[in-house]
């Protein structure tokens, strides 16, 4: 739809686990429904070892998340990392033109999990069974 514009912003979370650089390298796109769109967030290893990461994507507002549509993500499969190790990754997306009228701006925001966050969960039946 040429007719219509979106606004696509783009945001990353870290958790307070794990060290990284992370974040988008546009802030925000204008963007037409039904054409396919690319942006790219960057992130880097700064833990010290090899390490895997998992990004969960959010899109806000909730109502808009049906209408989102990503054809290639790196939030599709854990991203290993080496130490050091900095890659620029690529999400790619299409909105439905059937998104409603009244929606104009859609966020779409990744939380960038190191994997040693799973680590600390395994270990708590270990630990509340030294107790």
């Amino acid at each position: 739809d040429l007719n219509r514009t979106i606004t696509v912003d783009f945001m990353a979370e870290l958790p307070t686990i794990g060290s990284w650089a992370f974040h988008p390298l546009v802030r925000s796109l204008q963007i037409h429904p039904g054409k396919l769109y690319s942006a790219e967030y960057f992130a880097q290893n700064l833990n010290g070892h090899d390490t895997v990461a998992q990004a969960v994507p959010n899109i806000s507002p909730s109502k808009a998340a049906a209408y989102f549509h990503k054809t290639e993500c790196f939030c599709f499969s854990p991203q290993r990392f080496a130490k050091d190790e900095e890659k620029t990754m690529p999400v790619r997306f299409i909105v439905d033109p059937s998104l409603p009228t009244y929606l104009d701006r859609i966020t779409l925001s990744y939380m960038f999990y190191d994997d040693s966050t799973h680590v600390g969960a395994k270990l708590i039946p270990t630990l509340n069974s030294r107790n």
